[in-house]
């Protein structure tokens, strides 16, 4: 009886290049088709498939420090000239059974969150043409290996700095800040050329944007004003620091806008206030 396919046997490459801390990974294709009928047929006579045949890739890693970088999906995605770009990657899937290959692969959305004492971690999907199965190229056991790094990051400090100006601007310096997430969603348009089967490119449809939310025990947060007619807009750095208060990961958004301001209180627990602010993605 063969033996199953276990998750320590299964690797992710981008491009040809392994990618490391992947803690889940889904890729699905669907056929895409319109049914054919005819007259005094009361059943469908015939499918054919539709010009856009995809695979959509969805992959959860945990961020790490050390040789291997921390964030290698942003660090893909930054060389192919940032998220709008239309330029597409090639995904491989290999396990002790074969090789799946998802050329084309375009991203569709990134998100990282993290909170205090425990691993920050991403998340991203892409929408690539269909998938293809091969035997050869199949992994054993040699091919296993550690990745090297110096560990996972679980930050112990969040701070949040704010050049927003105007009566929206608050200054972290001071919050208790226990968690932050930060995600970007991109809706693809394909083009496909008269006669085949797979779009050419992907194009971003526009306007892009993406989200910023950061959530804080409430000490001394007053004064917070969102009635204002015009949304004042500005940077937000995220620095998220080691036990020595010193910088591990940041990320900077630039044009920002708070949206919603949130704050629940329920019994016997602390009152929590949450902040969600809009930026434009320009490439």
């Amino acid at each position: 009886m063969p033996e199953r396919v276990h998750s320590s046997d299964i690797q992710l490459f981008i491009d040809d290049q392994r990618i490391p801390s992947v803690t889940s990974l889904d890729f699905s294709s669907e056929k895409d088709l319109t049914d054919l009928n005819r007259l005094g047929a009361s059943h469908v006579v015939d499918r054919v498939l539709n010009s856009n045949q995809s695979t959509n890739i969805d992959i959860d890693v945990n961020l790490t420090t050390g040789a291997t970088g921390i964030d290698p999906i942003y660090s893909y995605q930054h060389m192919q000239s940032g998220f709008l770009s239309t330029g597409s990657f090639e995904f491989k899937v290999k396990d002790t059974v074969g090789v799946t290959t998802i050329s084309g692969g375009v991203l569709t959305s990134y998100s990282i969150n993290g909170s205090v004492g425990d691993i920050a971690k991403g998340s991203t999907s892409y929408v690539g043409d269909g998938a293809i199965f091969t035997n050869a190229g199949s992994l054993s056991a040699s091919d296993q290996s550690n990745d090297i790094h110096n560990g996972f990051f679980k930050p112990r400090n969040i701070e949040i700095t704010s050049t927003t100006d105007g009566d929206e601007g608050i200054d972290s310096a001071t919050l208790n800040i226990q968690n932050f997430s930060i995600s970007v969603d991109i809706g693809r348009n394909p083009v496909t050329r008269l006669g085949t089967r797979v779009p050419k490119f992907r194009y971003p449809e526009m306007p892009a944007a993406g989200s910023l939310d950061f959530g804080i025990l409430k000490t001394n947060v007053t004064g917070i004003n969102i009635s204002s007619l015009i949304c004042e807009s500005g940077v937000i750095k995220i620095d998220l620091k080691d036990d020595d208060n010193q910088s591990v990961i940041d990320f900077v958004t630039s044009g920002c806008c708070l949206e919603s301001v949130d704050e629940s209180t329920s019994l016997d627990d602390n009152t929590t206030v949450s902040f969600s602010y809009y930026f434009p993605i320009i490439k």
